[in-house]
């Protein structure tokens, strides 16, 4: 099979990935990206901003909170789960739909499947469609972001533990949940999930919360949790 060229072979639709496919191919460069998955990386589909839609909904339930909120209640206030994950996947939809259209216009091709090198700047894409493409770019980049990491902690991968990846799925509120590191992820799922009723712990292991952030910010955001 011969190998389709192309000036620019980018693996990963993330943040890098996306902005450089859409630059270049806007320049009149012919470019492709490869996407195993997720159309625009991790921001648009699992952290930044489903994190950030995820946190809007808690903090309109602290809002009409009879003891903390703003003194406006009708009835019994309570946090349907699968509402806010419904309301989380359609701003992924609208986020992707938009990723899709910024391919189209800058001339970008999207492929979506598994890149693997077969040679230098060649590689083989398993179509998630079915099939596969050989690609060989005069120029590679590669964008294949991150994945969370359960640490090494004696049973805890084998008690499948949720990332913040599964964290943002929830359809169902956890009566006790329990967060393991007190960086701003873990600090953000604790606060949104006390703010929709769940008891929440969190364990660190470190002298303090955010300790790379200076200790005032730290023994501020201790005490406000």
């Amino acid at each position: 099979m011969n190998a389709e060229r192309f000036e620019n072979l980018v693996i990963g639709s993330g943040v890098a990935g996306k902005l450089l496919g859409w630059r270049l191919a806007g320049q009149g460069q012919k470019t492709v990206v490869v996407e195993r998955a997720m159309v625009g990386g991790s921001c648009p589909n699992v952290a930044c901003l489903p994190s950030k839609n995820v946190i809007q909904s808690a903090k309109a339930v602290s809002l009409v909170d009879p003891k903390r909120g703003l003194g406006i209640v009708t009835g019994n206030v309570r946090v349907d789960m699968a509402a806010v994950a419904r309301r989380k996947r359609k701003m992924i939809n609208e986020l992707v739909e938009a990723h899709l259209a910024n391919f189209k216009k800058s001339g970008a091709e999207l492929l979506m499947g598994e890149a693997r090198f077969t040679a230098p700047k060649t590689v083989d894409v398993a179509l998630n469609a079915g099939g596969t493409r050989k690609l060989t770019g005069d120029r590679v980049f590669i964008n294949v972001g991150t994945r969370a990491r359960i640490p090494n902690v004696l049973g805890l991968a084998e008690a499948r533990p949720m990332t913040h990846v599964e964290a943002l799925n929830l359809e169902r509120l956890p009566e006790h949940l329990v967060i393991l590191g007190g960086g701003y992820v873990g600090l953000e799922f604790a606060q949104a999930m006390q703010r929709f009723g769940s008891r929440v712990t969190i364990m660190h292991h470190g002298p303090r919360l955010l300790e790379k952030e200076d200790a005032d910010v730290s023994a501020g955001l201790l005490e406000l949790m």
